[in-house]
């Protein structure tokens, strides 16, 4: 990134945190201090690294995101992250919720022949090189985020700027799938938001299957492919991520978080909350490296 982007975001990051600012999508976000490999859960968003890095694992596959590579997850997603950060050199990072609306926009007026022009992948998550365009609107964007009449008028404006370079960018294919409704990319990221909304309920996954015209095996393939997890392993990872919000965020007690996300036994519960984050529920505590689970 440009000098002028570190100095602009410095200006705005005053301190370590996670920063809401005037544009509501947008959210800053500062540590000093490297953060190990943990679990983490991202929904539809934008990671673009100003300083420091990233480094993210889903499944077999690894993801570096730094000032030279942001990262887009264009549905939701749990994997796990370590960051990159000293007091010398803090982590900065713009965290962007992508608005589906916008995005579906640009992606339309692209034409369905533009996914052939990305390198095609059936991950539901991708990493991309940081073009001096991008760079260009990152730094208008921060220099907007300094007013707030400014970030009102002109946010929606620079946000679909911002989006087309996304979405043109080489690694963009499943971005553009998951935007066309008959395609099985977009099937199963209806089905993840699915998931994501009724985590609480019982989840049948021929249902889920039966929802999106599938058939079971079908659907386990396909979801396998797109998200590193099997239906199950999914839906226990998205439970898991939003008990660490209730207990965090939320002041839930841990009888009522088990149930709440779905548990049936408070105990099973402590024993696959322990596997998952290596402490138990009691010991969590907030970690604002992550979107809030809406």
């Amino acid at each position: 990134m440009t000098q002028v982007i570190l100095s602009q975001a410095n200006n705005l990051l005053p301190k370590d945190g996670y920063h809401q600012t005037f544009i509501k999508d947008i959210a800053l976000f500062k540590s000093s201090q490297a953060v190990p490999r943990a679990p983490l859960l991202y929904d539809l968003c934008l990671i673009l690294v100003l300083q420091g890095g990233k480094i993210g694992y889903l499944g077999e596959e690894v993801f570096n995101y730094n000032a030279s590579e942001y990262l887009v997850v264009p549905t939701t997603i749990p994997f796990e992250c370590e960051t990159i950060a000293s007091k010398e050199e803090p982590f900065m990072c713009m965290m962007i919720t992508i608005d589906k609306k916008l995005m579906y926009e640009i992606i339309d007026r692209l034409g369905s022949d533009s996914a052939k022009q990305c390198k095609q992948s059936q991950l539901g998550l991708f990493s991309d090189k940081v073009t001096p365009e991008i760079e260009t609107s990152i730094e208008r964007i921060l220099n907007a985020l300094r007013s707030k009449q400014e970030s009102q008028i002109l946010g929606e404006s620079l946000l679909k700027e911002l989006y087309y370079r996304i979405a043109t960018g080489e690694h963009a294919y499943f971005l553009h799938k998951m935007f066309l409704n008959t395609k099985i990319e977009a099937k199963i990221a209806r089905s993840l938001r699915t998931i994501h909304e009724n985590f609480g309920n019982h989840l049948d996954i021929p249902t889920l299957a039966r929802e999106e015209d599938m058939s079971t095996s079908s659907f386990h393939t396909h979801f396998k492919k797109i998200t590193s997890h099997t239906p199950l392993q999914y839906i226990k990872k998205i439970r898991l991520n939003k008990a660490k919000e209730l207990l965090t965020r939320q002041n839930y007690q841990v009888n009522d978080t088990a149930y709440a996300i779905g548990y049936e036994s408070s105990s099973q519960f402590s024993r696959d909350f322990k596997s998952f984050f290596g402490y138990p529920p009691k010991e969590a505590k907030p970690s604002f490296d992550v979107f809030p689970i809406i």
